[in-house]
């Protein structure tokens, strides 16, 4: 009887373990083909390639505005732009464009079924986002209940406190 009973209680926590196993190494679906994420790679080096030659093409004078911390990032790029010379306008408009028609090809390529799973990714990853801020702001009324806590915490010490 003894012994039936802890051959019971391995197994059971035997599957458990094993159940916990095969949930963490569930199959995430996967929303893009082989050729899909390949364009999504020569896109991303493209950007970096594009980048990197932008900023290979910057003189010191410029690198210096990008790194002067007393302005913000708006004014920064504003006066960056004013320092531009046409061919560096003309790598930025031909590094957009290249990029712009990469995106519209890629977006060309998904079916009806990859783009309503793609919706429904950034649905919930807006939710998700909403949910964080909605928490860190204390809008479920969480933080005003602990500051009433607090409050009436303190106020029963100063009763407890002795007079003296």
């Amino acid at each position: 009887m003894k012994k039936s009973k802890t051959i019971f209680i391995q197994l059971l926590f035997t599957l458990i373990w094993f159940g916990g196993l095969m949930a963490q190494n569930k199959a995430v679906y996967k929303i893009y083909t082989p050729k899909q994420l390949e364009m999504i790679e020569s896109q991303r080096e493209l950007v970096k390639q594009n980048r990197e030659a932008f900023r290979n093409s910057l003189s010191e004078e410029q690198k210096s505005l990008l790194r002067d911390n007393s302005l913000s990032m708006k004014e920064r790029q504003q006066a960056l732009m004013k320092t531009l010379t046409d061919n560096q306008k003309e790598a930025l408009k031909g590094n957009r464009e290249s990029v712009k028609k990469l995106r519209d090809a890629f977006s060309k390529s998904l079916t009806d079924k990859q783009k309503t799973a793609l919706e429904q990714r950034k649905k919930n990853i807006k939710e998700r986002r909403k949910k964080i801020k909605d928490h860190k702001s204390g809008f479920d009324g969480r933080r005003e209940k602990l500051k009433g806590k607090k409050q009436n915490i303190k106020q029963r010490i100063k009763k407890t406190k002795p007079k003296k």
